[in-house]
């Protein structure tokens, strides 16, 4: 089957323009998302809840409709103009966004991110869709590991950018500001940490969206089908430890982004400032470096014929984070603590990288959209929905909230075990799958 027989790629400049306008997308999606990170302090406190609640703001309301939308959002990506899906997507958790800084208590704060966790659901889907329609299939590792770096650069821009903005209010930067003037400085970071994402709906009509050569050759009975049940269960071994691997994986990521700002302040004693700035630095820097030399690597064993090459990199970032998870949260002192984060920080980068090159690969072109779904999907429900949440539950009623480290040190050393165990189970399957493909089968 032709890898692309329903439209042309663009050119190389059309292709790295949709890339990065993606990648900026991307940025500005988790920086919404993950802001209430660095604000949960203020908000605890003005609604006088425990960490429990603040964890279900963190992760599960998000997640609630952010997985209800994300298959139907997949589906209509793969039939439908990727990038008019993605412009809804942004103006509703754009719009969200901003209005969680009018949230009246805990239950429509909760409302309001269940919403921008609907629009947010298209982020993945419809990005992955463009740039797989975008470049040939042995180009797609740098524009992936482009967007994986922006799903680690959009928390540490929200999280500065929040942490920045709550010590402006408290300088009372905003204290002749219309509107701004009597809100919160955690409102006001909503509301300011919002507004870009609106302004980026003018980015929209520049994406590569060959959705009219797509709707011509339907149209013509040409285009291939493939459903994608037949597709799992064909490779259900491959396909069910790699969901479950991403998924699991990404309770670590989880862990960093939902609860690291908050372990800061609280015990480490961190400003807000402070706190913002110096994991956006960690993020930042461990996201590109990490993210742009695993995808460096991954072409370089690719080239010489390793099938497995994602998971056989990946392996090794995946074994050393298991001591610096452990030893990361049991640090004594600022200074041992920021130097084991960014340890951590470098191990988990690839994973993002790791889940979408493995998928692309196997993907046949037409599902590409949904197949990503269902990774993401999985993400969202074990890595940003249970991950963040089990830290909270740990915290509050297990060791109590004073000892927020030790939940952390649990959930991420563990899901860092079961990772590499299941990455190890995920290459023997991989290397078949790859063989199927490359004899035509």
């Amino acid at each position: 089957m032709a890898e692309n027989s329903v439209a042309a790629y663009p050119s190389r400049a059309v292709a790295w323009r949709s890339a990065i306008i993606v990648f900026v997308l991307t940025v500005i999606a988790m920086a919404d998302r993950m802001a209430i990170s660095m604000l949960i302090g203020p908000i605890k406190e003005e609604f006088g809840i425990g960490d429990f609640q603040a964890s279900l703001l963190i992760g599960f309301a998000f997640t609630l409709f952010y997985v209800i939308f994300l298959l139907p959002i997949g589906a209509a990506a793969d039939r439908f103009s990727r990038a008019k899906v993605l412009a809804i997507c942004l103006f509703v958790w754009s719009i969200t966004t901003v209005a969680c800084g009018f949230a009246a208590g805990f239950i429509s704060l909760f409302v309001l991110r269940m919403l921008m966790g609907a629009g947010e659901a298209g982020i993945g889907p419809c990005s992955h869709g463009i740039i797989g329609a975008s470049f040939p299939r042995e180009s797609l590792s740098k524009p992936l590991a482009l967007q994986g770096i922006g799903f680690q650069v959009g928390p540490a821009v929200g999280v500065a950018a929040a942490g920045g903005i709550l010590a402006a209010g408290a300088a009372g930067a905003f204290d002749n500001v219309p509107i701004l003037a009597d809100l919160a400085p955690w409102r006001v970071a909503f509301i300011l940490i919002g507004l870009p994402g609106l302004l980026a709906l003018l980015l929209i009509p520049l994406l590569h969206d060959p959705d009219r050569a797509r709707q011509t050759n339907e149209a013509a009975g040409t285009a291939p089908k493939a459903n994608v049940m037949p597709f799992l269960k064909r490779y259900q071994v491959l396909m069910g430890t790699m969901l479950l691997a991403s998924g699991i994986s990404a309770m670590a990521a989880g862990t960093v982004t939902g609860w690291v700002p908050e372990y800061l302040q609280r015990s480490l004693g961190a400003s807000p400032a402070e706190a913002g700035s110096l994991l956006g630095i960690i993020m930042i820097s461990s996201a590109f470096i990490g993210q742009g030399l695993f995808a460096v690597i991954v072409d370089w064993f690719a080239a010489r014929g390793y099938l497995d090459a994602p998971i056989r990199v990946g392996l090794l970032p995946t074994f050393l984070a298991i001591p610096l998870a452990w030893f990361a949260f049991s640090a004594d002192g600022d200074s041992g603590f920021y130097v084991l984060l960014l340890a951590f920080a470098f191990a988990i980068a690839p994973f993002n990288t790791i889940n979408n090159t493995v998928v692309q690969q196997v993907a046949p072109p037409q599902l590409r959209s949904r197949l990503s779904a269902l990774f993401i999907f999985s993400i969202s429900i074990i890595g940003f929905a249970i991950g963040p949440t089990l830290v909270g539950w740990l915290s509050e009623f297990v060791f109590g909230e004073e000892r927020l480290g030790d939940a952390m040190r649990i959930v991420t050393t563990l899901s860092m075990v079961v990772t590499f165990v299941l990455l190890l189970m995920a290459r023997r399957p991989l290397i078949a799958c790859m063989e199927e493909k490359q004899s035509g089968q």
